[in-house]
Formats: structure tokens, C-alpha cells, sequence
């Protein structure tokens, strides 16, 4: 089993190791953890809340976690299943979004065209099928994200498409992982100490650090709060 500890530790984003009554920060992919530190039980567990993939190492090294993700519940618990990190899982169902959406639209009748509707504000996806030489409106489906979810425009786009053609939604785009890694393209929601909120793309991260830039303003993420609302890795058109 030392083996899988070993990927299951290289795989959380996260470790603490308890030693006493106090919990050690031994690993912090965010860079919001004090290697060494120590935090209380009450802390790790609002911590874990809040992120994913967040591991607890006993001095036995038997593990105990606060997990999100099932497959890491089950390497801490003994199973042995394959660890996929929550980022990982989220871009394997992106990319299926996206294959099962290219599949749609090439499979469809010769007379009809896919159109899609797209607003980030409103955090919708539109799937209009249309006769293409009519015009009319054969069919309709929509995806809408929910308030506290990361908008992403190629699940929103697979969701919104199965359900113009009437056919079931996969429960993994309805429930995907949220992100957990900032990248360049991303849209964040970043709560400055004023209290002030900005919404802004990541045009460039700096190299060896999680300092995000932004049009205007380099933010010292994670120092303070950032919120990924967007992962769609594009412009998203509409208003």
C-alpha cells in the first residue's frame, strides 16, 4: 500500500500530517498553506470544505481524508482504484463535451443546422436546431449554470444540444468537478481586501508563481479570494 499513499499524496492538492493535536501543512499546490505550519482540526476540515482533494496523514500514515473526489475516497480507504485529481477529471469532461457535440453536429440531418446561442453574463448556452434553408426552428434545448458552478461553454454547449434532440444528459455534465487550477484564459472572480469584486480574464500567469495578471492589475493570487467562473478557454460572445 505504500505505493498508492505515495500517488495518492503526489495526486491531492493539499496534505496535512496531524502530529499531536495540530495539523502540519506538508503540501500546498495553491501556495495558501504554510509548509510546516500548524493548523487546527477545526481549519482543515473548513479548508477542505472549500477545496478539493485535500489529504490528512496520521503518524501511522493510515490515511483519513476529507475528500471530494470518489476516487481518491477510495486509495484512502484502501481500494484501489486510479487516482484522477478533480482538474483532471474536469478536462476529460470537457473534452468529451466536446467530441459528443462534434459527433451531434456531423451525424445531423442534411437539411438542418446547429446554431448556438451563447450569453456569459447570463451564464447560458442555446442550442437552436434550424432548417438551413428555412430557417425555422425545428428544436430548442438550454443550459444554464447554476449560481455557485464555473461556467464552461463546451459542457454548456453538449447539454443544451442533447436536450434539443431529446436525448439524456450524462450526470458527469451536469455534475462535473469544479476547477481547481488557474490558466490563462480563464475568467476569475477576485474579492479584493476592499471588499470590492472584480470579474476579469487571465490574460498571463507569471512563470514559478501563482501571481495572476490581469488587464490592468496583477492580482497576488491566492492572497487574496479568486474565483474561477469561467473555463471555457475562449471569448465567449454574447451579453
Amino acid at each position: 500500500m505504500e505505493s498508492v499513499n505515495q500517488t495518492a499524496i503526489d495526486s491531492a492538492s493539499t496534505v496535512f500530517e496531524k502530529v499531536g493535536e495540530d495539523y502540519i501543512g506538508s503540501k500546498s499546490r495553491f501556495g495558501d498553506i504554510l509548509i510546516g505550519a500548524p493548523y487546527s482540526e477545526a481549519f482543515v476540515k473548513a479548508y477542505a470544505n472549500e477545496r478539493k482533494d485535500v489529504l490528512v496523514i496520521p503518524q501511522t500514515i493510515e490515511y483519513t481524508a476529507f475528500l471530494h473526489n470518489e476516487e481518491m475516497k477510495k486509495v484512502a480507504t484502501q481500494g484501489q482504484a486510479p487516482i484522477v485529481s478533480a482538474q483532471a477529471r474536469r478536462d476529460e469532461i470537457v473534452e468529451q463535451a466536446k467530441a459528443d457535440v462534434e459527433k451531434r453536429i456531423t451525424n445531423n440531418a442534411l437539411d438542418r443546422v446547429v446554431y448556438f446561442v451563447l450569453n456569459r453574463i447570463k451564464r447560458t448556452v442555446v442550442a437552436l436546431i434550424k432548417g438551413e434553408y428555412s430557417g425555422k426552428v425545428y428544436a430548442k434545448g438550454i443550459a444554464k449554470a447554476a449560481p455557485n458552478d464555473c461556467f464552461n461553454v463546451h459542457i454548456g454547449k453538449a447539454i443544451a444540444l442533447r436536450r434539443a434532440l431529446c436525448l439524456a444528459v450524462p450526470d458527469e455534465y451536469l455534475n462535473a468537478p469544479q476547477p481547481t487550477e488557474v490558466r490563462v484564459g480563464d475568467v476569475i472572480e477576485v474579492t479584493l481586501d476592499s471588499g470590492e469584486i472584480e470579474k476579469k480574464p487571465v490574460i498571463s500567469l507569471k512563470a514559478g508563481s501563482l501571481n495572476v495578471h490581469l488587464p490592468g492589475r496583477i492580482i497576488q493570487y491566492p492572497s487574496h479570494y479568486v474565483k474561477i467562473i469561467n473555463d471555457s478557454g475562449e471569448e465567449v460572445g454574447g451579453e
